[in-house]
């Protein structure tokens, strides 16, 4: 048995890494690997700060060069998308080699966990996005979304964006927003009114070095595939 999750948000710094953070602690001492595939923004002197470090040192491994290399082979400096930080350094990628760079990371393990970059349709090549990934994988998807105005329209656009490909939707975070933030608990009621068959956890603002550590139980949106 496998479990595979693709861990994608409504938009950029909303809170994936977090919550991918929190998943990889979560799951230490298991058959696991984390991959954080692309990033952008991401400068070598200061790795640990990163989203790959971060991951890394939530599963209570060293960073180092190699380490976060072998997370992240797509690392750009520039803090764009994908598509164009990677124009901008004269590199290319293509929805098929993320696909299959995550894929075989994990045929070796038993549960695997990719964090996407930006939202779901962050564009990764000319005409190609991380959904096109999510495409070629068909792995779960958790989204991860803010609870700012206007998040359930961006919330519901992406479940019916995922619906349309038939990919799957293990469930939603709602990671609180700094600002602008709405009630959580009418939030999750309008969720639940619109999308009753999809579970839903809230992870709180926090706070301290170690965020991930304080993070709920996220694990139940692993599910078991053959």
């Amino acid at each position: 048995m496998s479990r595979r999750l693709f861990v994608t948000s409504t938009g950029t710094e909303i809170g994936k890494t977090l919550i991918t953070c929190a998943l990889a602690h979560q799951l230490r001492g298991t058959d696991t690997r984390v991959l954080k595939p692309v990033v952008s923004g991401y400068e070598p002197d200061q790795a640990a700060a990163s989203d790959p470090g971060l991951i890394l040192a939530a599963r209570g491994e060293a960073v180092t060069e190699d380490a976060v290399a072998a997370i992240a082979p797509w690392r750009f400096r520039t803090p764009v998308a994908p598509d164009l930080a990677a124009r901008l350094e004269g590199r290319a990628m293509t929805a098929a080699e993320v696909a299959a760079f995550c894929a075989k990371a994990g045929d070796a393990v038993e549960t695997l966990i990719v964090e996407g970059a930006g939202g779901l349709m962050a564009p990764i090549a000319e005409r190609e996005t991380f959904l096109d990934v999510l495409a070629l994988t068909r792995w779960p998807s958790l989204l991860v979304i803010g609870s700012y105005l206007g998040t359930l329209s961006h919330t519901f656009t992406a479940i019916e964006t995922l619906r349309a490909r038939n990919l799957p939707v293990a469930g939603i975070v709602i990671s609180e927003s700094e600002r602008d933030a709405q009630a959580i608990p009418e939030l999750r009621r309008s969720i639940a009114a619109f999308l009753p068959e999809l579970p839903v956890c809230v992870v709180p603002r926090l706070a301290g070095p170690r965020p991930w550590a304080s993070a709920p139980t996220l694990t139940q949106f692993l599910v078991e595939k053959s």
